[in-house]
């Protein structure tokens, strides 16, 4: 358990040897192993001590001039070894994946768009509070990060459903 909450910080950050900081996690999460393609962002708790716990992983792979996101998974064991009043403020901020999720779009500036393709309740509602939005296609969802006019939208959606679950 990291002790003096005070002094713990949590950030986002974006990472390349994505097995060495989140392998264990993802392949818990979903019984693979985690992507060796960029690009991977964690959630930290750090002290100052350097005790770090890793709260949750995301991955956008770039296709073109949009990210596919997907493999987000939250570490609850982690989270629970975190100084209550730090994961109530944690909780307050919309929780690990909504704080993960909402950072990494936000740091992802060199595309029009960033898709995920969600099948989970509980995480579509995370996805839609964050920004994205619905698409006509099942699961496809989209975040814009430019401002494009109908058109566009729908033929950059088409792109992201052609590509396939991902």
């Amino acid at each position: 358990m990291l002790h003096n909450s005070e002094e713990i910080r949590t950030q986002l950050k974006e990472v390349t040897d994505a097995a060495h900081w989140a392998g264990d996690l993802f392949e818990k999460s979903f019984g693979a192993k985690v992507p060796d393609f960029p690009k991977h962002f964690v959630l930290v708790a750090e002290a100052p001590n350097d005790e770090t716990l890793i709260l949750g992983y995301v991955h956008f792979t770039q296709h073109e001039n949009v990210y596919l996101g997907g493999g987000m998974c939250v570490n609850k064991q982690a989270l629970r070894q975190l100084p209550k009043n730090l994961r109530s403020a944690l909780n307050q901020q919309g929780g690990v994946a909504y704080t993960m999720l909402s950072e990494a779009v936000k740091q992802l500036n060199d595309c029009d768009a960033v898709f995920g393709y969600v099948g989970h309740k509980g995480a579509y509602r995370i996805d839609l509070a964050v920004g994205f939005e619905p698409t006509v296609h099942k699961h496809l969802i989209v975040y814009w990060k430019k401002p494009m006019n109908e058109l566009e939208q729908k033929q950059i959606i088409q792109k992201a459903h052609a590509y396939g679950p991902f």
